[in-house]
């Protein structure tokens, strides 16, 4: 049986996946972490057609992870910044990278937890 929704889930990784799960998503979320804004600097980046750019970006907006703000009018240009749930993803992000901090052993690993476990909470609400 293929899932088609994480959404009833209890689950805060299931109920992330729902916000991204596709692996453009992520992608779109670690450049917007970087600085990135425009629709041409993220096809650039990551090589993606414009239809396929075009969902994810929408999609991550109707999630609350980006927030699409016109910047030209005539022709009409958006650019796509964090929310505060977009943020959040960043640790996330950074686990999923391997970037290790300078922090010892266990107590990196438990501010890990917690960082990861409120990002989960804020992607819930």
């Amino acid at each position: 049986m293929e899932r088609t929704s994480f959404e009833g889930m209890s689950c805060p990784v299931a109920l992330a996946l729902e916000r991204v799960g596709e692996w453009w998503s992520i992608l779109i979320l670690r450049d917007a972490t970087h600085g990135l804004t425009r629709f041409e600097q993220f096809q650039k980046s990551l090589g993606i057609s414009p239809n396929s750019l075009s969902r994810r970006l929408a999609a991550l907006v109707d999630a609350g992870l980006l927030e699409r703000r016109r910047y030209n009018e005539r022709p009409p240009r958006d650019e796509y910044v964090l929310t505060e749930a977009g943020h959040a993803f960043r640790p996330v992000l950074t686990a999923l990278s391997g970037r290790r901090r300078s922090t010892p052993g266990r107590a990196r690993a438990s501010r890990r937890a917690r960082l990861v476990s409120r990002t989960y909470e804020t992607l819930a609400r």
